[in-house]
C-alpha cells in the first residue's frame, strides 16, 4: 500500500481533526492537502512550509494571513477508475444537446434507456458515444460518466455516456463536451483529441452543479 504524507495545519473547527483538508488560496488558485493536528485560535493555522507553498504570490506573508476555502476529503485516497490514456477522441456534431434541448436523439443506443430520464439529469453533463475498450454493452455503460482529459491542454470535463461510436475512443458532442476543452484549437483543427479518461461516480445523487 502507498504511503501519503502530508503538511500540517491546525483547527478552529473542534469536530474535523484528525483529517484531510483541501486547503485553496482564493486569490490564486493554488490548492493543497494538510492533515488537522490540533486547534487553532481562527481558522486555519498552517505549518510554516504550507503556507510558503500557498501563498505564491506572496501577499499572504504582506499581509500575514491568507482567505482560503477548505473541505474535508478521504484520508484513504482511493484509486483512479478503470480507463484509458492516449486514445483519440473525435467529435460529432450530430448529437447537438443544446440546440435539441438535451432530446437523445432516436439514433443514440442509450435512448431506450436514458431517454426518457428527467430534463436535469440529461443536461447534467456534456454528451460522448463511447467506443472504448470496455465494450458496448448498453445496459453496462449507459449514463455512466468519464471525466476527460486532453493531453494537449490537460483541460478536462466530466461527460455523460449516451451513445456507442465506432471509431477512436470517444465521440463527443461538440458543442458540450470537446469544444470546453479544445482551448486552443488544435483539437477542430485536426478533427480530434488525444485524451486520457477515466470512468467516475456521477454524483446523480446529490445536486452537483450543472454545466448549462
Amino acid at each position: 500500500m502507498p504511503l501519503y504524507y502530508f503538511f500540517w495545519a491546525g483547527s478552529q473547527d473542534n469536530n474535523i481533526g484528525p483529517s484531510l483538508t483541501m486547503v485553496t488560496n482564493t486569490a490564486t488558485g493554488d490548492e493543497t492537502t494538510v492533515r488537522i493536528v490540533g486547534p487553532s485560535n481562527s481558522g486555519l493555522d498552517l505549518d510554516e512550509p504550507v503556507f510558503h507553498q500557498l501563498d505564491s504570490d506572496g501577499q499572504g506573508e504582506v499581509v500575514g494571513h491568507l482567505v482560503v476555502n477548505y473541505k474535508l476529503v478521504d484520508c484513504d485516497p482511493k484509486p483512479a477508475g478503470l480507463g484509458e490514456t492516449n486514445v483519440l477522441a473525435y467529435y460529432s456534431e450530430d448529437y447537438n444537446a443544446l440546440e435539441n434541448n438535451w432530446i437523445y436523439p432516436s439514433h443514440a443506443t442509450c435512448n431506450a434507456l436514458d431517454g426518457c430520464k428527467h430534463f436535469e439529469w440529461r443536461k447534467r453533463y456534456g454528451w460522448t458515444g463511447y467506443c472504448g475498450k470496455y465494450g458496448s454493452n448498453a445496459e453496462k455503460i449507459c449514463g455512466q460518466c468519464l471525466k476527460v482529459t486532453n493531453t494537449r491542454s490537460d483541460d478536462s470535463i466530466i461527460v455523460r455516456i449516451t451513445d456507442t461510436c465506432g471509431t477512436g475512443a470517444l465521440e463527443l458532442d461538440y458543442e458540450t463536451t470537446f469544444k470546453p476543452i479544445d482551448t486552443d484549437l488544435q483539437g477542430h483543427k485536426d478533427g480530434h483529441l488525444t485524451m486520457n479518461y477515466e470512468f467516475v461516480n456521477c454524483d446523480d445523487d446529490v445536486g452537483s452543479p450543472l454545466i448549462f
